[in-house]
C-alpha cells in the first residue's frame, strides 16, 4: 500500500523531505516525542534509516530529516525525481522494516516519456 507519491523539489534534494500531512496516520506513534527513526528498504535491499519528525507547533507537518540526504547523495536524486514509500505488509516484514521506497526518474524512450526506476 502506497503512504505517498511525491515529486522531489529543490528542498527535499538539499535539506529534507516535506511529507504529506495525510500520511501521517502511517506512521507509528511518537509516543509524546516530535520524532521517531523508520527503517525503509529500497529497490536493491539496502537498509536505510530515517528520522521522521513533526513540527512543535500546532500544524504537525512531518519531514524526513537524518538519513534522508545519504538517500539523496547515494542516487544522486534530483529535482522531478518522484518517490513512492510503501507501506509492508506484515508478511513482508523482517528485521522491524516497515516501508520500501521507490524512486523514478522520467526519461525520452524513443520520443516518448516514461518512469524509470532508478537504483
Amino acid at each position: 500500500m502506497a503512504v505517498f507519491i511525491k515529486r522531489l523539489t529543490k528542498t527535499d534534494i538539499e535539506k529534507r523531505l516535506a511529507i504529506p500531512t495525510k500520511s501521517l496516520e502511517h506512521f507509528p506513534g511518537f509516543n509524546g516525542r516530535q520524532g521517531a527513526y523508520l527503517k525503509v528498504k529500497d529497490r536493491s535491499h539496502r537498509l536505510w534509516r530515517f528520522r521522521c519528525s513533526v513540527r512543535k507547533t500546532s500544524y504537525p507537518k512531518p519531514v524526513f530529516s537524518s538519513g534522508w540526504l545519504q538517500f539523496t547523495h547515494h542516487y544522486n536524486l534530483r529535482i522531478g525525481d518522484k518517490i513512492t514509500l510503501r507501506k509492508q505488509l506484515k508478511r513482508d516484514v523482517s528485521n522491524g522494516v516497515q516501508y520500501k521506497i521507490e524512486v523514478q526518474r522520467k526519461i525520452n524512450l524513443f520520443g516518448k516519456d516514461v518512469w524509470a526506476h532508478v537504483l
